[in-house]
Formats: structure tokens, C-alpha cells, sequence
């Protein structure tokens, strides 16, 4: 693909969305890691504040629905943990994995996912979503020439969480969240991702040059606080999440030393909104 005439927005929708697209075409854990594949951490806290979301609002049944769920790593891990099978969902872009006895959306998030009560988690998700890079008021192009000025409300954007002209545009990501926060009747939904910067490429377990060919995957970080200020909530640093966690053995300490990470893994953030009626944050 010519990737002169793509904007970062129009080259990161080509990589998750198109059938010739990276997401279609590669699984995405054969090219870069996350906090999932550390242990069972997350798939852990996730569990408890399920629970815990359910005894405050009186769920009987409540479901976890995964967005952005790839291969289905954190699904099996929650059925390990002893959660019901019939209350996980995976959204994905991707069809379901053949041996993966829960529920799946093959789809575009946010607009497939449907409404229910319980925990909406969105590990990695919110940095797929298309997005624009603006240099000095202008849109950046894939191979990094500047084309037209950016939209006001983008500029706007920029201005308020920035405080310049340059930098990721987050106002997509903030109107994905605020549609996902939507989707979840009662209870709470919880995002995790990195930090803004500029938009990167992963191949074969390397950061490289964010090429739109269908190769490489592309990705940019996100502005949580900004989602915060569409749907309220709290944004944590994975680090603290993750905190006072005890380690059964030497591995599980290693793999919490990894997750606590301030330079990698425990740097991510964390933005937990809780939702007590239909689609209003408490």
C-alpha cells in the first residue's frame, strides 16, 4: 500500500479495520506482548472488581466482556479462575478462536458492542482507534509529510491537553470510551493502555517504523485523562492497581516485578469508571 496519501487516522483504520489490515491478517501476540501474557495479574483484578461491581449494585449474573480481545488470552484465564463461561464475551475484530467456549462478537468496536450488566474491560483497545497526529497545526501523513490544517475542534483538543499545536489527537478515543461507558447498563468499565506519543509500529516482537502495508501493526497511546473528562472516573497507574499483591512463589514475583515496572508494563494507565443506571457514571 502507498501510505503518501493516508493520514495517521485513515493508516491506523486501514491496519485494524481492512480485511488486507494487520489485525485481520496477523495475530497480534506473535509481534508484541502485554500486561495479559505476564501471569494471570490482571485476569485476577479483573475477577474482583467484577465481583465486587456486581455486590454493589446487585448483579446476580453479571457479565465481563473483553473489547479488543485478540486470541482469547484473558477469556481463558478468567474460565481457569472459575468464571462462567456463559458470561464472557469476546469482541474482536477477529473471528473466535475455535476452542474458546464463551460468547464472541466478530466486529468494529464500540458500535458492536451490545448492552449488558457487570464489567466492560478494554486492555489496548482505545490505542487501535484511529487517530490523528498534528504537527505545527497541520495533519501528519504516514511517510511524515504535513497536509492540510487540522480541524478546529482538533486544534481545540490539542490546545487544552498539550498546551501546543504538535502531539495525538485523542477526541476519537474519547468518544469510543464514552460509547463503550454507554453500552454498560450497571457496574463498571475499566480501560488500560499507554501513555500518548506519536504513532508506532510492531513486527516480530520489535518496534519499527509504522508502515501502513498490512505487516507491521500501528498503534498510538492515549490521552486517558481526557476519556476521564467524557465519562468520569479515576485513572491509576498500573503500578499502584497492582500493588501489595502478594506472590505465591518466585515466578509470581518475577511476573509482578514486571507488571510494576514504572518503565514498562506499571506505567500503563488505568481508568475505572464506575456505571450505577443506564449509561451514567456514578
Amino acid at each position: 500500500m502507498d501510505a503518501r496519501h493516508l493520514t495517521w487516522s485513515e493508516a491506523i483504520a486501514w491496519t485494524h479495520q481492512s480485511p488486507a489490515g494487520f489485525s485481520r491478517r496477523h495475530r497480534a501476540e506473535e509481534h508484541f506482548s502485554t500486561s495479559i501474557g505476564v501471569g494471570d495479574h490482571v485476569a485476577r483484578v479483573v475477577l474482583e472488581r467484577c465481583r465486587a461491581a456486581a455486590g454493589r449494585h446487585g448483579i446476580s449474573s453479571p457479565w465481563i466482556v473483553d473489547v479488543g480481545a485478540g486470541d482469547g488470552l484473558l477469556l481463558r484465564q478468567l474460565l481457569k479462575l472459575g468464571f462462567p463461561a456463559e458470561q464472557l464475551v469476546g469482541v474482536d475484530v477477529r473471528p473466535a478462536p475455535v476452542d474458546l467456549p464463551v460468547r464472541w462478537i466478530q466486529g468494529v468496536a464500540p458500535a458492536c458492542v451490545p448492552r449488558f450488566a457487570g464489567l466492560l474491560f478494554a486492555h489496548e483497545f482505545l490505542d487501535d482507534v484511529p487517530a490523528e497526529y498534528v504537527v505545527d497545526g497541520r495533519l501528519q501523513r504516514a511517510d511524515l509529510t504535513l497536509g492540510e490544517l487540522a480541524a478546529p475542534d482538533d486544534l481545540q483538543w490539542l490546545h487544552k491537553w498539550t498546551g501546543g499545536e504538535t502531539g495525538l489527537v485523542g477526541r476519537s478515543r474519547d468518544e469510543a470510551w464514552a460509547h463503550l461507558v454507554g453500552s454498560v447498563e450497571v457496574g463498571e468499565a475499566i480501560a488500560v493502555d499507554f501513555r500518548p506519543g506519536a504513532p508506532v509500529g510492531h513486527r516480530a516482537g520489535r518496534r519499527l517504523s509504522p508502515v501502513p502495508d498490512g505487516s507491521t501493526d500501528i498503534c498510538a497511546g492515549v490521552e486517558l485523562r481526557s476519556c476521564r473528562d467524557r465519562t468520569g472516573g479515576r485513572v491509576i497507574p498500573q503500578h499502584r492497581v497492582l500493588a501489595g499483591r502478594p506472590a505465591a512463589d518466585v515466578q509470581e514475583g518475577a511476573e509482578l516485578a514486571a507488571l510494576r515496572d514504572r518503565s514498562g508494563f506499571g506505567a500503563f494507565d488505568w481508568l475505572i469508571t464506575e456505571v450505577s443506571s443506564v449509561g451514567s457514571p456514578a
